[in-house]
């Protein structure tokens, strides 16, 4: 493992483009390919979306890995691979999602004036930019569901409920004492899951045993 970075700048450039100040900057953060802190990473770049430019980072080919906490950042190898160009929905695309999903925001059920499309499977996780990858979201969902992803470590996006909420026959609102909200905080960071995800399961067991 690499302790300094003594062989910046990466000899390979991004895909023949000029390099934006920010990205440059976090990918020298990152170079010595050791754990770094988003509030590190906010602190140098200053921009509150910094998780995008890594994200854009991820799409051009540099991998970046995002610890089960989603609250840091690696870089797990120097070499650049080929990149995969981010791809937009079509004006057809949207008018169609927006038909099918009745201008709702699938998670909450609610308009919203900001509604945005969604990728049910992020696109750095193989996820595509064709309809059935596409749900509409309200701002505040899709700020929830894109913490959800940075933290999951599950293999598949299957059965997601942030992924696939037509699958949940309801959603509700938990409000937990200090130490409950711990040690759940604890549990679904060791999992590499959501928080939503462990309570899921918790309850499915419960009930289902009570059935049985």
């Amino acid at each position: 493992m690499k302790n300094s970075s003594e062989d910046w700048p990466p000899a390979k450039q991004d895909t023949g483009k000029e390099w934006s100040e920010a990205k440059l900057t976090i990918l020298k953060l990152l170079w010595p390919m050791e754990w770094v802190e988003g509030s590190k990473v906010f602190r140098e770049v200053q921009q509150t979306y910094y998780d995008r430019r890594i994200r854009e980072l991820r799409e051009s080919g540099w991998q970046i890995k995002t610890h089960p906490s989603g609250q840091m950042y690696r870089l797990v190898s120097h070499e650049k691979r080929p990149g995969k160009e981010r791809q937009y929905p079509s004006a057809q695309q949207k008018r169609n999602v927006r038909k099918r999903d009745g201008n709702l925001c699938q998670i909450c059920g609610l308009p919203d004036m900001n509604m945005q499309f969604d990728h049910k499977v992020p696109l750095d996780r193989n996820g595509s930019t064709e309809e059935d990858d596409l749900q509409l979201l309200c701002r505040t969902c899709n700020i929830e569901k894109r913490g959800a992803c940075k933290r999951c470590g599950l293999e598949t996006c299957d059965r997601c409920p942030y992924a696939y909420p037509e699958l949940s026959a309801s959603r509700i609102v938990a409000f937990l004492d200090e130490q409950t909200a711990k040690e759940l905080k604890e549990e679904s960071e060791a999992r590499g899951v959501s928080e939503a995800f462990v309570i899921s399961k918790i309850l499915s067991r419960h009930y289902g045993d009570k059935g049985e």
